[in-house]
């Protein structure tokens, strides 16, 4: 009898996976307390322009024309570096093998990271093209033939997300030995 006590099954498919190492410093109950989220930075000052420009335009209408629409084209600026980054984001998914539960990955890739190095993933599940999200600890970092062998334990997954992995693993795993049937 083995002594592996895994939670959930496990299955190797192929998988799109996209990570981002997560810095330290903004884990939460690790942040400074001067780090502002650059975004809620703008929305307040956007408040604060709007509640001007109310003022500013009854004494010069021209100014605050001017104002309006210098802010509205730093919105764009802003929203196309929002777009940007999470194209830049799809794009660096790769597909590949996986060794996936719904409380855990494997997988090789190329870059060595420290235990316990925290990340963002975005797995894409195929043939549904279902995309989820979770963020996820690194628990081993072996080398590999070419590169480094990744296994991660998910944490903070909504119970809806964990739910919909499952359900895919289930149909994977039908799926897989209905295929090695004669």
């Amino acid at each position: 009898m083995s002594n592996e006590r895994r939670r959930y099954f496990r299955i190797d498919e192929t998988v799109g996976i996209s990570y981002e190492v997560i810095d330290p410093k903004k884990l939460p109950g690790k942040s400074k307390p001067h780090e502002v989220d650059v975004l809620d930075l703008v929305a307040k000052q956007d408040q604060q322009i709007e509640k001007l420009l109310l003022e500013v335009a009854e004494d010069n209408p021209k100014v605050a024309q001017l104002v309006t629409i210098f802010n509205q084209k730093l919105e764009r600026i802003v929203n196309q570096l929002v777009l940007d980054s999470h194209l830049v984001g799809k794009i660096a998914h790769r597909v590949q093998e996986a060794n996936i539960s719904a409380c855990g990955i494997a997988f090789a890739t190329t870059e060595e990271v420290p235990l316990d190095t925290h990340i963002k993933l975005e797995l894409t599940l195929f043939p549904s093209k279902k995309t989820l999200s979770t963020n996820g600890i690194i628990i081993s970092c072996d080398k590999a033939q070419e590169g480094w062998y990744w296994r991660i334990d998910f944490y903070g997954m909504p119970n809806q997300v964990q739910e919909e992995l499952i359900q895919h693993i289930v149909q994977s795993q039908s799926t897989q030995l209905k295929a090695k049937r004669p």
